[in-house]
């Protein structure tokens, strides 16, 4: 096995492009399938799934802020449920009139429930929707110090 001045042998080049040629290969396929799905989504309307909605998750010393992204979603429409420890959203968007040329914002819905790091207090959350993102804010738990008890 011969070797350059780098160190790199003749197989360990020919692997490295065969791996690049497999990687633009694989790229090209995934390309044209996405090309074949979006003429397909298009034509038929929808896709058939719920989209994982992203989510920002911000801590300050009372409470957690959830910020979630609801593109094309209305308030009526979105679904919030909360526990001491979990946080689920579910949203629905409103299709819009005339001939999807592309579509890529998902009309049949965005789901995302996360564990929350602490617990909240899920009877004082407050949320509101506005330019599509829904602000949650959950109030932490707060743990008194447990007061010593004498045993007798």
């Amino acid at each position: 096995m011969k070797s350059d001045s780098s160190g790199t042998s003749d197989l360990e080049r020919v692997i490295g492009r065969a791996a690049v040629e497999a990687a633009r290969m694989s790229s090209q396929a995934s390309q044209a399938a996405k090309k074949i799905l979006g003429d397909v989504t298009s034509e038929f309307g929808e896709t058939k799934s719920l989209e994982i909605a992203a989510i920002d998750l911000l801590e300050t010393d009372d409470e957690l802020v959830a910020l979630v992204a609801l593109p094309g979603a209305s308030k009526e429409k979105i679904d919030l449920r909360v526990t001491e420890d979990s946080l689920y959203v579910e949203a629905k968007a409103n299709p819009r009139e005339g001939r999807y040329l592309r579509r890529e914002i998902n009309t049949m819905g965005l789901k995302r429930e996360i564990k929350l790091p602490v617990e909240v207090k899920p009877e004082q959350v407050r949320a509101s929707f506005k330019d599509g993102i829904l602000e949650v804010r959950l109030p932490k738990l707060v743990i008194v110090n447990a007061k010593r008890v004498q045993v007798d």
